[in-house]
Order: structure tokens, then sequence, then C-alpha cells
């Protein structure tokens, strides 16, 4: 699969040397989307260590439903395995963090969420 298949409202980005993966979406935000940032993530990742995610919500529009977000979240969780995980919304989205938290759980990451990259990076560091 090459690059121009991949929906444009997901972004990927590894740091190396941090393990921190940054997923920015943008837009309104599918079941599509989900599965070609989770094609971008498994290439971005492909065997490195991933410590922490930064999930950044600010620039999208959710047009999924709670059990599309949590098929996501469980198949991100168990490919990468990071420590913790930041949800970062400008906007009142208590219902994605709270299928983000609950899918989390017995995967032991910790997930916070943040209204701003600048904490959440900060919290994430912890990991790092």
């Amino acid at each position: 699969m090459d690059a121009s298949t991949f929906s444009r409202s997901v972004d990927v980005q590894y740091e190396d040397g941090s393990g921190l993966v940054t997923v920015a979406f943008k837009g309104p935000v599918s079941r599509a989307d989900f599965d070609a940032g989770q094609e971008k993530l498994r290439l971005a990742t492909e065997g490195r260590t991933v410590n922490a995610i930064i999930l950044d919500a600010r620039h999208s529009v959710p047009a999924y439903s709670p059990g599309e977000l949590a098929d996501s979240v469980e198949r991100t969780l168990d490919e990468i395995a990071p420590k913790r995980c930041a949800f970062v919304s400008t906007q009142a989205r208590a219902e994605s963090l709270t299928v983000i938290e609950m899918v989390s759980f017995p995967f032991a990451v910790r997930v916070q969420a943040f209204a701003d990259m600048d904490a959440a990076r900060a919290w994430v560091s912890a990991a790092l």
C-alpha cells in the first residue's frame, strides 16, 4: 500500500530516540480514517519501541461510533503497547475519552486528557 491510498485526515509522526508517536486527526474522522491511521501507524512504528502516544483531535470532528473508536484503540494498543496515551482536544469529548480509558485499562496504559499539546507532551515525557 503506498502513501497515496491513505486518508489525508490522519497524520502519524514517530520521534526516534524518545519512542513518542503523535497521531493527528483533521476534519471529519470516520472508521476508514481509523483504518488508514492504523496502517500509517504500523508503517511508522514497525520494529520500533513505542513508549507513549499522543492522539491529537483538536482539529477534527467525530464521524464514527463509540464501537468503531473502541475497536481502533484496541487494535492500536495491541500492536504498539505504549505506557501512556494523551488525548488532546479543545472540545468536550467525554464519550471519546471514556471509551479510550475503558479500552486502555486492560493494557495497563495510563490515559489523560489535555486541551493543549504542550501539557500533553509534558505528561507523556514521564514515559519516554
